[in-house]
C-alpha cells in the first residue's frame, strides 16, 4: 500500500478510536483524557503540576524501601536517581516525537496519546514498518491492560494485608484472614465497579484518593525519620544478584509515562510543560526526590525487616499508625475503580458490538466487569505476596511502556522520509532499550522464581 493509502487507513483508525485507548497508567490519565481540548478546558500550570504529582505518587512509592533492600542503601538511591531521569528523558522523547508527527499529513495537527503516537510513527516511518501500524496500537493497549489489571491485583493484596493489621493490631502473618478480607473486598469492589460506570462519578473518588495519599505520606515520613540507626549499619551495595528485583520494584513506581501526553495536550502552555527545564522536569524532579526520600529513610529505619509496603512495618497498636494504614487502604480501594476503567473501556467495545439488544448489552457489561474483577481477585489470591507481585508487574509491563517503547518510537519517527537519526541518538536509544529489555527479562524471571519458591 502506498503512502496515500496509509494516510487514509490511519485517519480512519484515528477517527474511530476513542480516547480511552490512549489512556495511561494512572487514573488521572483517564480523567484528563475524558475532556476536550478547547481553550476554555485547558488546565493552568499549577493544576497541571498538581495532576502530574498526583499521578506519579501512588502505592508504588510505599514499596520503594524494599527495593533498597535488594540493592543497598546508596546503590538504591543512585539507581533510583538514574532510573528516574532516564524515565524523564523517555517522556521528553515521547513528547518530541508527538510534536514531529503532529506536523505530518497523516495527523494534521491532531493531538495524540501514547497508542496514537506509536501508530503514527509506524504509519509514517520506514516503509517496511508501515504494515505494523495496527499491531503497534494493539500492542500498546495490551501492555496498558496488563499494567492496569496488575495494579488492581496489587491493590487487592495491599488492602487485605494492611486491613488485617488494623483488625488484629498485630504485624503477624495470617494468610487465612487475608483470604477472607480479599473475598469480602471483591464483593464490595464488584458492587462499586458495576454501579459507578462513568468518569463523572469516578472523578469524586479520585479527589478523595489524592488527598488521602498525600496525608498518608506525611504520616509515613513522621515515623521513618524517628529513631533511625546510623547509615553505617546499612550496606551501601548488596551486589548484583537481587538487582532484577530492585529494577522491577523501582520501575513499578515510575509508571507515569502514559500520563505525559494527556497532561501536555490539556496544558494551557504546552511549550512550558514540554521544554527541557519546564513543568514536566520540575514535577518529575519533585517525584524523584520523594521516591528517594521514602526509599532511603524507610530502608534505613527497618533494614532487612522492611516489608512489601512500608505501611506494614509501622507499629501495630499505635493509633496514628492505624490511621495511616486506613488512610492508604481507603485511598487504594477507591482508586481501584479508576484503574479498572482503562481495561474495561479498551476491551468492552470489542464485545459490545457482538450483542444485539440493549438489554443484552446492559447485562453483558455487568457480567464482563464481574468476570474481570474476579480475575484480578484470583491472581491476587494465587500471588498474595505484595513485594513479588509489584516486582513482576513492574518488570513485565511498566518497563516496556517506560523504557523500551519510547526509544523505538524516536528511532522510527526520525527515520521517516529517507532521514536517519544521528549516531549519538542511535547509540543512546539502543542503550536505553537494552536496559529496559535486560530489566524486563531478568526482573520478570526473578519475580516468577520468587513466586514459585514461596508457593
Amino acid at each position: 500500500m502506498g503512502a496515500k493509502g496509509d494516510v487514509k487507513v490511519t485517519r480512519k483508525l484515528l477517527s474511530s478510536t476513542t480516547s480511552y485507548e490512549d489512556s495511561g497508567a494512572h487514573a488521572d490519565v483517564i480523567l484528563q483524557q475524558s475532556g476536550d481540548f478547547t481553550e476554555e478546558n485547558r488546565t493552568s500550570s499549577c493544576k497541571t503540576l498538581m495532576n502530574l504529582l498526583k499521578g506519579n505518587i501512588g502505592p508504588g512509592i510505599l514499596a520503594l524501601p524494599i527495593a533498597f533492600k535488594y540493592a543497598g542503601l546508596w546503590a538504591g538511591a543512585v539507581g533510583l536517581f538514574m532510573l528516574g531521569y532516564i524515565s524523564l528523558h523517555c517522556q521528553h522523547m515521547l513528547m518530541t516525537c508527538s510534536n514531529i508527527l503532529k506536523e505530518r499529513p497523516i495527523s494534521m495537527g491532531e493531538r495524540l496519546g501514547y497508542a496514537g503516537v506509536v501508530e503514527n510513527c509506524l504509519a509514517t516511518g520506514p516503509i517496511f514498518f508501515r504494515k505494523f501500524q495496527n499491531a503497534g496500537r494493539v500492542m500498546i493497549n495490551v501492555f496498558l491492560i496488563v499494567t492496569q489489571l496488575g495494579f488492581c491485583c496489587v491493590y487487592i493484596v495491599f488492602v487485605a494485608q494492611n486491613f488485617r493489621q488494623v483488625l488484629l493490631g498485630s504485624n503477624k502473618e495470617n494468610g487465612e484472614l487475608d483470604l477472607i478480607i480479599m473475598g469480602i473486598e471483591l464483593i464490595v469492589v464488584i458492587i462499586y465497579c458495576t454501579t459507578i460506570q462513568t468518569l463523572h462519578g469516578l472523578s469524586y473518588f479520585s479527589y478523595v484518593a489524592n488527598f488521602l495519599n498525600f496525608a498518608g505520606l506525611i504520616f509515613v515520613l513522621y515515623y521513618v525519620v524517628q529513631g533511625s540507626p546510623p547509615q553505617s549499619e546499612r550496606p551501601a551495595f548488596l551486589g548484583w544478584y537481587d538487582m532484577p528485583m530492585y529494577f522491577g520494584t523501582a520501575v513499578y513506581a515510575f509508571e507515569g509515562i502514559g500520563l505525559v501526553m494527556p497532561l501536555k495536550n490539556k496544558a494551557a502552555d504546552e511549550w512550558d510543560f514540554s521544554r527541557r527545564c519546564g513543568l514536566l522536569s520540575l514535577g518529575m524532579t519533585i517525584v524523584i526526590a520523594l521516591y528517594i526520600a521514602i526509599g532511603f529513610l524507610g530502608y534505613l529505619k527497618y533494614g532487612d525487616h522492611v516489608l512489601g509496603s512500608i505501611t506494614l512495618n509501622l507499629p501495630a497498636v499505635d493509633m496514628l499508625s492505624r490511621l495511616t494504614k486506613i488512610t492508604f487502604v481507603v485511598s487504594v480501594f477507591v482508586t481501584y475503580g479508576l484503574q479498572f476503567y482503562v481495561p474495561v473501556n479498551i476491551l468492552w467495545p470489542k464485545i459490545e458490538h457482538r450483542l444485539s439488544s440493549p438489554r443484552a448489552k446492559s447485562v453483558g457489561n455487568v457480567v464482563f466487569r464481574i468476570l474481570l474483577i474476579l480475575l484480578t481477585g484470583a491472581i491476587a489470591m494465587v500471588i498474595p505476596h505484595l513485594d513479588l507481585l509489584i516486582a513482576l508487574i513492574g518488570a513485565l509491563a511498566s518497563s516496556s511502556l517506560a523504557l523500551i517503547f519510547p526509544p523505538i518510537i524516536e528511532l522510527l519517527t526520525l527515520s521517516a522520509e529517507g532521514n536517519r537519526p544521528s549516531v549519538l541518538i542511535i547509540v543512546k536509544d539502543v542503550a536505553i532499550m537494552l536496559l529496559g529489555l535486560l530489566g524486563c527479562i531478568t526482573g520478570t524471571y526473578a519475580a516468577i522464581l520468587g513466586i514459585v519458591n514461596v508457593s
